[in-house]
């Protein structure tokens, strides 16, 4: 873009109003010019036309002052201040070479109101003189001298006008004082328009410097140095106008500014106080958060070990009940699956539990392998078979032939679609659907082309439960929140499934998306890149220090 120039608004008002003045001096004086030079030629006119009506009507003798045909058509040795040319009918094909008699004697015979013409025209030396032919009609010869008319003696046409041409009255004349005194003239009004505008110039410019720019750079002045930082300048303007009451108002701002500073001085020093206070109590909040992570990853890991002791004997003891009947046997076949189911409910919920703390102790490793998509979806199937089953529930795979290698964690890919499908039988009614399905996916560039064929893969769960409102998308990966508190105390669960999934997405450089509506089931699905950067994941924000 190109840089626009600055012009200061002295330099604009100079400009401006010198230019204003300039137009308007300059179309006064144009009007005068033109008129001036109107009534010259008007004047020069009418001269030329009480000439002609003087050698009409006899006042004029001819003598010296006819010229030939040849020096009307040729003026260039016009010497005489009035010379006058009379040109009879049977010589107009011979004056027709000149441009001017040629006109003027078409004009008077196509037309028999029009009987003169005029014009200014210049010699071969630039000097001006004026040409004027009269018409001389059949009814004008009665007022020409006898000698001339005797001696003429035209044919009449039947056809012809009422009132025939007869003769040409060229009359050729100088005026040089009316051009000695237009050209004085034409100088007094350049001379007379330059002091005009000098002094106009002049006077607009001590308008706007003293009435306008003073005051101006006054409070420009003023805004610079409160700009710089000094509140105690004011702008003394004392004009009695409207730039005083600008500037007493930009007085009353800058106190009031001045007052706002030094109460946000005072409401600053109380802000950094609390800051500190708060920064102190952000740090303590971090020890704290990671300190209950840390214990909740050895509780959890010292909780574990008992309870899988608790699980391991149980099931011996289910093994040793086995072969054994009768109703005291039954009755304690019954409490170890009991124990053995609430046990493992336990071991689940201390496992999320332990995964949760380890990821926000920022301990949770990564191990980045190639793994086969297709594969790992047909063991979780294989794995959520006996589950489903239970419930009567239909388990699909659908997934397409030559699905590319990721590269990512099989462990961590393979919890979130575990807790995906729990999810879909949990709250799905017997009978139903649950579909495992995947797909390569491109990264659309936001031009909208695909920048690359293959750059992800998506990875989803649908089923045909009840489905989640769309207030609910985000709250149902929140920890422990339960959407459906009947159904989950039925079905077990503290609701950290979602969220564990939501937190390994995030550390497998993906995604995780849900499209559902009331009524029309649910899809969870995970986006994953196909290759795992380096970059490490931050799991939690470093404390405000102080």
């Amino acid at each position: 873009m190109a840089k626009r120039v600055r012009i200061s608004l002295a330099n604009k008002c100079q400009i401006l109003f010198g230019s204003a003045v300039l137009l308007i001096i300059t179309a006064a004086l144009s009007v005068g010019w033109v008129r001036m030079s109107t009534l010259v030629f008007e004047g020069q006119q009418e001269t030329a036309r009480k000439l002609a009506n003087a050698w009409l009507n006899g006042k004029i003798e001819l003598g010296a002052a006819i010229q030939s045909v040849d020096e009307a058509v040729a003026p260039d040795g016009i010497d005489q201040d009035l010379t006058l040319t009379l040109i009879r009918k049977d010589e107009f094909d011979y004056a027709s070479r000149d441009p001017f008699l040629d006109a003027a004697i078409e004009r008077f015979q196509t037309r028999n109101d029009r009987n003169e013409s005029f014009t200014e025209a210049r010699d071969p030396s630039g000097k001006p003189y004026y040409r004027y032919a009269r018409a001389i009609r059949r009814s004008d010869l009665s007022r020409i001298r006898g000698g001339l008319a005797a001696g003429f003696s035209p044919t009449v046409d039947s056809t012809a006008i009422a009132d025939p041409l007869e003769m040409v009255l060229l009359l050729q004349h100088r005026a040089q004082m009316a051009q000695q005194q237009l050209l004085l003239n034409r100088i007094s009004i350049v001379a007379a328009g330059l002091i005009a505008v000098l002094l106009a110039i002049a006077l607009f410019w001590a308008i706007t410097t003293f009435l306008i720019l003073s005051p101006v750079r006054l409070l420009r002045r003023t805004a610079q140095k409160i700009s710089e930082g000094d509140l105690r300048t004011r702008a003394e303007v004392n004009t009695g106008d409207e730039f005083q009451e600008l500037s007493n108002a930009f007085n009353h701002m800058v106190e009031t500014l001045k007052a706002s500073q030094d109460q946000l001085r005072g409401t600053n020093k109380s802000l950094d106080l609390k800051l500190d206070e708060l920064a102190q109590s952000n740090v303590s909040l971090y020890e704290a958060n990671k300190m209950k992570g840390e214990f909740l990853a050895n509780v959890s890991h010292e909780l574990r070990t008992p309870l899988n002791s608790i699980i391991g004997f149980a099931e011996v003891l289910q093994e040793t009940l086995r072969e054994r009947t009768g109703p005291v046997d039954e009755k304690r076949k019954r409490y170890i699956s009991n124990i053995i189911l609430s046990s493992r409910q336990l071991l689940e919920m201390i496992n999320d539990l332990l995964d949760l703390a380890k990821i926000e102790a920022g301990r949770m490793d990564l191990h980045i392998a190639p793994l086969s998509v297709s594969d790992s979806l047909e063991g979780l199937l294989n794995l959520m078979r006996p589950q489903a089953g239970k419930r009567n529930i239909s388990l699909q795979l659908k997934v397409p032939p030559n699905l590319p290698v990721v590269q990512t964690d099989a462990g961590k890919f393979q919890q979130v679609l575990f807790n995906f499908l729990a999810n879909a039988i949990k709250f799905t009614p017997e009978g139903g659907t649950v579909t495992l399905w995947a797909k390569a996916e491109p990264t659309v560039a936001p031009g909208g082309a695909a920048s690359i064929p293959v750059t992800h893969i998506r990875v989803a769960v649908t089923d045909t439960g009840p489905g989640i409102p769309v207030s609910m998308h985000e709250k149902v990966f929140e920890k422990f929140t339960q959407l459906d508190q009947t159904h989950t105390r039925e079905s077990g669960g503290a609701g950290l499934g979602l969220a564990i999934s939501k937190e390994l997405a995030k550390l497998l450089q993906g995604s995780i998306e849900l499209e559902s509506q009331p009524g029309n089931g649910a899809t969870f699905s995970l986006l994953v890149p196909l290759t795992h950067s380096s970059k490490a994941v931050p799991l939690m924000p470093d404390p405000v220090e102080a």
